[in-house]
This record gives C-alpha cells, structure tokens and sequence, in this order.
C-alpha cells in the first residue's frame, strides 16, 4: 500500500503542474514472480521513477520503452518470459519460472475520466471501488488497451461523468468509463459489481488484481480487474513511550493511525507525527463517533488496568479484524474474569480475533522490536497466515488470484 501511495502523491503533483508521466501496470503473471497484477510504477519525463513492478531488473527496460510512450502517446504492452532455462537475461532478475506483463500508459490523457484521480480516493482515503484495466485486444472489436471503467462506491466530485450509457449508477455506486466496445463493457460493469459486492467481506490489507480472458462477438479482450481498498485502520488505545514505534512503522506500511490516551500530557500531536488523528479521550470511555469495520485492528496499551478493562469491555463487541492487548496472559485472563463479573462475556468469535500477550514469537525485547512483533502478527491475521518462517511454508508464497 505504501508504495501505491507514494506514486498516487507523487503523480497528483504531476497533475497539478501539467506534466506528463507513464504509469507502468502489471496486467497480467503466471508462475513465480516478485509481484502480482495491479502492482505499478511511476516514470516522470526524464525517466526517473518511483514504485518497483519487480526484484529490481525489469524496471531499467521499462524505464526505457517509457521513452517511445512519451513520444507517441500510445499504450504499449511488454511481455517478460523468465521460463527457459536459457533465459539468463530475465532469469535472474524475475528470480523464478514466471512471466509477467507490463502496460505502459501516458497519462493524463483525452479521456472522460482520470483514474489516477478514483486510485488516490482508495489508496489514501476511506473510499471502495473498482477498476477495470483493457490491456489487449484481438479482432474487429472498438476497445483498445488503454480504455478503463471505475466503479466508485459513492460519487466523487472530481471526475467528469461521461455519456450515457457510459455513465450512470449501480446502486450507490457510481460508474465511469470510456470502454468503447459496449459488449465489453457490460462484461466489465458486471465483473467489477460482483467484485465491490464482496469487498465489505475482506480483511485483506491489499485485495489482489484479476486477469480475465473475453470472447466478443467481433474479436477478443483481457481485462485487468482490480478491487480497490482503503488503508488499513489501526487504532491505538494508548500514546506512551512503546506506541510511538508502533505508530511510525504502522505508517510505513501505509496504515492510518489513530492514537488515544486519557492522559493529555501523552495524547499530543507532536509525538506522534505519523498519526492521522491523536485524541484526547475520557478516562473509561472511547473517543466519540470512532467507526470501525472488519478490517480495523486495535491494540490496547494503556498501562493501566482499570482503562484497560474499560477499553476491553467497549472494543469485544467491535467489528475488529485484530484486538491485542499488551502485558502477559494472566494479566488479560483476569481482565476478562473481572468483565464476566459485570455480565461480559466474549463469544468464541470474539476471542477468536482477541490476542494476548500480542505480538509474534521473536525474541522482541525494545519498543521498536516489540512493535515489528505487533505489526507482524496484525499481518498475519489479516492474511489468515501463522507468521511462521516461509522455508516451512507449504506451496507458493503468494496467494494469485486464479
């Protein structure tokens, strides 16, 4: 998430100043490869880039086809096949058996739309959606690599709405495109509804991309079709000295962090730079109007037992992905025991998504090592991994999208 982001800022300052850039895409993979399809690149006019698309080699030969896209204007599809053996050139660099595909395109361009602008709206705010990629097409039909269709979850303002029956409504969502095949784009629009339709449903910190193969009446198409999440919420209930690692590596990884103490002398701005919000709550209470979904995690770290048991009973009903609560087994065992005293009692769900002491098995002794331990295990449960070492993974590391 974090390097969608940086090319998403980076690019919305290109916007602003009028100059061009190529966005490099991975569209499509098959076997073992460093990134999957949705993942990008930014290159600006003198070929400087941002974001990797994989373990480092093909980003030079990209860099260099950006050179043609920025003359013509024209998308361009690349293709990197690393499975013959004799492949020394891409064998090393994709690392593994696996090919990968690449779509160039310069933006912005003279479309109805500007999807850099729906992508930002995900990757950096609280915003759902859809984005279908045309990235090849065979035949006699009207789509060209390059046409897009975004299916925004609620209407925003700063795209231009398109023609009828390019622009309309899906429910509470809105759609925008400029496919021009219609047959096409009705398979889009009915591949991107099932798709939004499912996104309340996931935890995952980044929902992988698909790639689709179409026959049309008049030729053929492959789609790129990506589910658009926000960021990953992480609410910290507690700003002393070991939240402020966690915070700051939370944000690395691209996450919003809240922080909320009851102390106002902990519960400053200025400790925790990183943070989108620190409040000032009232000792016993949570914040008012704090919202959360399935994919919310929240780490209790108060230090003090009574807030702790107060901060538990109110986030045991909560639709968390992950509750951690810092400090040793016995100490949340008697928390939960003085709870069932008061008529709260968690569910098996509910204990389910509980974890304490929190963190992996590391050997984490500082603030910074225990935070990488709470971070690491917030990841794996969002994944539905064990955080285990990957030498004792079965099968592959990634899970692909068929």
């Amino acid at each position: 998430m974090k390097d969608l982001q940086t090319i998403l800022r980076r690019a919305r300052v290109l916007d602003e100043a009028e100059k061009p850039y190529v966005l490099a895409t991975v569209v499509q993979t098959s076997g073992s490869v460093y990134r999957g399809p949705g993942t990008r690149m930014l290159i600006e006019a003198d070929l400087q880039s941002l974001g990797t698309i994989s373990g480092g080699c093909l980003e030079g030969d990209v860099r260099e086809n950006a050179q043609a896209v920025f003359a013509d204007g024209q998308p361009r599809l690349l293709h990197y096949d690393a499975t013959s053996e004799d492949d020394i050139l891409w064998g090393t660099g994709l690392g593994c058996s696996g090919t990968v595909d690449v779509l160039l395109e310069r933006l912005p361009q003279d479309a109805p739309f500007h999807y850099p602008t729906f992508l930002h709206g995900c990757a950096l705010e609280d915003r759902h959606g859809v984005l279908v990629t045309v990235f090849a097409t065979e035949g006699e039909t009207k789509a060209a690599p390059g046409q897009h269709l975004i299916l925004d979850e609620r209407e925003q303002s700063g795209l231009s709405a398109v023609r009828p029956p390019q622009g309309g409504r899906i429910g509470a969502a809105k759609v925008r495109d400029d496919i021009a095949d219609v047959e096409l784009r009705e398979i889009a629009l009915k591949a991107a509804s099932e798709i939004l339709a499912t996104l309340d449903d996931t935890r995952l910190p980044i929902a992988p991309g698909y790639t689709r193969q179409y026959e049309l009446t008049h030729g053929k198409a492959a789609l790129l079709i990506e589910p658009l999440l926000p960021p990953i919420a992480l609410y910290l209930f507690g700003a002393g000295y070991d939240a402020v690692p966690l915070a700051q590596l939370a944000s690395e990884l691209g996450w919003r962090v809240t922080v909320a103490d009851h102390r106002p002398s902990y519960a400053r701005a200025e400790r925790f730079p990183w943070a989108r919000q620190v409040l000032l709550a009232q000792p016993g209470h949570l914040p008012e109007d704090m919202q959360f979904d399935n994919r919310s995690c929240a780490v209790i770290m108060s230090h003090n037992y009574l807030q702790d048991q107060a901060l538990l009973r109110d986030l045991l009903g909560a639709p968390l992905a992950y509750l951690g609560v810092l400090g040793p087994h016995q100490r949340t065992q008697r928390l939960l025991a003085d709870l069932r005293k008061e008529g709260v009692a968690p569910s098996d769900e509910q204990t389910a998504r509980l974890f304490s002491p929190v963190g992996l098995d590391i050997g984490a002794e500082t603030a910074e090592e225990i935070a990488l331990s709470i971070l690491g295990e917030i990841q794996a449960a969002l994944t539905s991994r064990q955080g285990g070492s990957l030498r004792d993974h079965p099968g592959p590391i990634h899970d692909r999208p068929a």
